[in-house]
């Protein structure tokens, strides 16, 4: 249990920087769409936690890369973000891009800011929705989930982080 919550941890500082890093590294979704309402780093590491269990070195398997095991689409759906001094056009470029905490950070938001939508009903935007949209992809987002042992490691997450949400 300490090794995860230090893990969390480590992720939320790597994303706190990262956030900050993409308007100078990557594309500024920021400028593109400047709210995303309770996408956070909490938010985020439990996205990170349920998908992988944050593994920072899980590099890539059947299609999926990275911590948050993002899929070459959806990399590209986000705008194909790459790391300073990359291209797009590069072979490796998504592989490199998604097993990158950074870049892999500015990959997630950058899908949210394209897809961010009410998924589950509930008429706001919550980090709920954000992990719909990660696990199901921004056009399924409304699909049941509640089976899926990823929503059951999500919830869990967040529960302990912020508990008077859920």
């Amino acid at each position: 249990m300490a090794t995860r919550t230090c893990c969390l941890l480590l992720l939320c500082c790597s994303v706190a920087t990262a956030l900050a890093a993409s308007s100078l590294l990557y594309r500024s979704p920021e400028r593109e769409n400047p709210t995303l309402p309770d996408f956070t780093e909490a938010c985020l590491g439990c996205i990170c936690d349920a998908t992988s269990a944050c593994n920072l070195t899980i590099g890539c398997s059947a299609g999926l890369c990275g911590p948050f095991l993002i899929g070459r689409q959806y990399w590209v759906d986000a705008g194909a973000p790459v790391l300073a001094g990359d291209s797009w056009h590069r072979r490796g470029a998504y592989e490199s891009c998604a097993v990158d905490p950074y870049c892999a950070t500015s990959t997630i938001y950058n899908y949210m800011s394209r897809y961010a939508q009410d998924c589950n009903g509930d008429q706001v935007v919550t980090c709920d929705d954000y992990a719909r949209i990660h696990y199901l992809g921004g056009l399924q987002c409304q699909l049941a989930i509640h089976n899926y042992a990823y929503y059951r490691v999500f919830r869990q997450c967040m529960s302990k982080i912020l508990p008077q949400q859920l």
